[in-house]
């Protein structure tokens, strides 16, 4: 079995893209997001929303439109190249063969890095908080030059409402443990390093 699916789409032989039906011995089933499925990739699409409808549409309104076309091209940058390397390249939905990555987040960036199955490191950490502040910090001074003090307050408060929810409701069940926001609990995370070799020799590796 194993050797099939190493030579198939789970070349890494990882549990979440081994058949569903192994699922049901598994005794950490439902208490992490381990299958994609759309529904959490819509959810994750529909909270993003909330903060950058406003943000969009503020900064034309302001009169600052060709300004967005900068931010566009950061966040291309981003996802495609900066993000993707430092943390999803190190998830195990990063581990699927394939050239586009099947995520509840960051669903048909290619893949155009080697997955590593170790944890992300502190200078990765450090990147990603800085890249995020970029991400989300860039549309405000246009809101405020632009005068659009409700929408820069409506953004702020759908950037707040979005890392709400997913620190509360996807962090604490996502498998990428080594994430910064990643609050699984030790015996979870234990037991999923045990059913996926690869990653727990990583984790543990001296």
């Amino acid at each position: 079995m194993k050797k099939e699916h190493s030579q198939g789409k789970n070349p890494y032989n990882i549990c979440i893209w081994r058949p569903a039906d192994e699922c049901k011995d598994c005794s950490i089933f439902g208490r992490l997001k381990c299958r994609f499925n759309f529904k959490d990739l819509f959810c994750f699409i529909g909270l993003s929303s909330l903060f950058f409808l406003p943000s969009f549409f503020g900064i034309i309104r302001g009169g600052y439109g060709w300004y967005i076309l900068g931010w566009v091209v950061f966040m291309l940058f981003f996802f495609e190249f900066w993000e993707i390397r430092i943390i999803c390249s190190h998830c195990p939905y990063y581990a699927e063969k394939g050239r586009m990555l099947h995520c509840i987040a960051n669903f048909g960036c290619l893949k155009i890095w080697k997955y590593n199955p170790e944890p992300m490191n502190m200078s990765e950490k450090v990147q990603l908080m800085i890249g995020v502040t970029i991400l989300f910090g860039y549309p405000f001074p246009f809101l405020i030059l632009g005068r659009q003090f409700i929408l820069a307050l409506l953004a702020g408060l759908g950037a707040f409402i979005f890392f709400w929810v997913l620190y509360k409701y996807t962090c604490s069940r996502c498998v990428n443990f080594s994430c910064p926001l990643n609050h699984v609990s030790k015996d979870v995370v234990d037991e999923f390093l045990k059913r996926n070799p690869i990653i727990e020799k990583a984790f543990y590796l001296e």
